[in-house]
């Protein structure tokens, strides 16, 4: 049950940095994590970096960033050992393939 709300959190976060689209495409990945907040957070701006994406302002739990009508979001909870991967766009391809991309940068 938490691992769906927190999931649902990633996903609004997303979706309110994202473009006001009628037909916004979203996608999710979560993956295990034990290391450390900071160190985590460094982890997703490389990953956000390496896929070309602008950094965006970051949070205590989340990086984020855009390019285009893309916006992609990992979250950090490192006490819950989770990072969740959020992309948007307009293209369900595109932003799966970004999001696939993104998963691996980490």
């Amino acid at each position: 049950m938490m691992v769906h709300t927190r999931v649902g959190i990633a996903l609004a976060a997303a979706l309110a940095c994202s473009p006001a689209h009628a037909d916004t495409a979203v996608a999710t990945k979560w993956r295990l994590v034990g290391e450390a907040q900071g160190d985590c957070m460094n982890h997703a701006a490389m990953a956000i970096f390496r896929l070309g994406f602008d950094k965006g302002t970051p949070g205590s739990q989340s990086m984020t960033g855009k390019k285009g009508d893309y916006t992609a979001s990992i979250r950090c909870v490192s006490e819950q050992r989770n990072v969740f991967f959020v992309m948007s766009g307009p293209s369900p391809d595109t932003t799966s393939r970004y999001l696939d991309t993104l998963y691996g940068h980490f």
